[in-house]
């Protein structure tokens, strides 16, 4: 089901993507490059920026190009107090996609959603696509379950509630044993149609489970009996992962 659009949110919407489209050159970007991007008028976009400017969201480089602000930069410290824990879990994600050919993703919990925070995506042209900030059910597909399987019952038993008649409880239940069980999700066609996917939990040393990680792929492609093989990769490689957690506190847990 599509969630109905704001009425006069599209000047918003633009906004934020022009943020997206700073954030993702990972350099200053021109007004052009920009605008392209996101598909606006160069006098849209130089709008839109002159606004952003002004509230810091986005600043003007000495080249002449646009890059992230210092307000932008606040909030992401807010977010991500320990930004080390992710630079550090970037080529733990790539080495992940470059042995099995597929994409790979980690998640963190958001009350009850799972969200795609890092990605390293597959060279195939037909692959997973890594939407930073894209958001599934807890109780739905292999990186939601990987976290919900490793919460306590109670809380388990109030995100089951709050989903409502979207789940079955008893069936969820079930998955979520065979998580433990196995030591992975494995899930097809869930979130995202004609896609499979594995998912491993990240867990300190205390037992709280911290994030999970995916590596998906067309289901065609990338076969049950592949991932179910390559799980046993994921899992020495989040252990090793859950050492850059022990420190921190994960955000996004509430």
């Amino acid at each position: 089901m599509t969630a109905s659009r704001t009425e006069g949110g599209d000047t918003a919407r633009r906004a934020l993507r022009l943020v997206e489209a700073v954030v993702a050159s990972g350099s200053p970007a021109g007004l052009q490059e920009l605008a392209d991007t996101v598909g606006l008028s160069k006098s849209t976009a130089y709008r839109l920026l002159r606004v952003l400017q002004e509230e810091a969201y986005v600043s003007r480089a000495d080249s002449g190009g646009y890059r992230v602000g210092t307000r932008l930069m606040g909030l992401a410290a807010e977010v991500m107090p320990r930004a080390d824990v992710f630079a550090g879990a970037r080529p733990v994600l790539r080495a992940l996609a470059d042995m099995s050919g597929e994409t790979a993703t980690l998640h963190l919990r958001a009350g009850d959603e799972a969200v795609l925070v890092l990605g390293a995506e597959s060279d195939y042209e037909l692959r997973r696509a890594a939407r930073l900030g894209s958001a599934t059910p807890l109780h739905r597909g292999c990186s939601g379950h990987a976290i919900l399987a490793h919460l306590p019952a109670q809380e388990v038993a109030a995100i089951l509630a709050r989903a409502g008649d979207a789940v079955r409880p008893a069936e969820v239940e079930a998955s979520l044993a065979a998580v433990r069980a196995d030591g992975f999700a494995l899930s097809t066609g869930a979130n995202h149609p004609g896609l499979r996917g594995v998912a491993v939990s990240v867990r300190t040393t205390d037992g709280r489970v911290a994030a999970s990680v995916a590596v998906s792929g067309p289901a065609d492609r990338w076969t049950a009996k592949r991932a179910t093989a390559f799980a046993e990769v994921m899992v020495d490689r989040c252990t090793r992962l859950s050492l850059l957690f022990d420190a921190a506190e994960p955000p996004g847990t509430a």
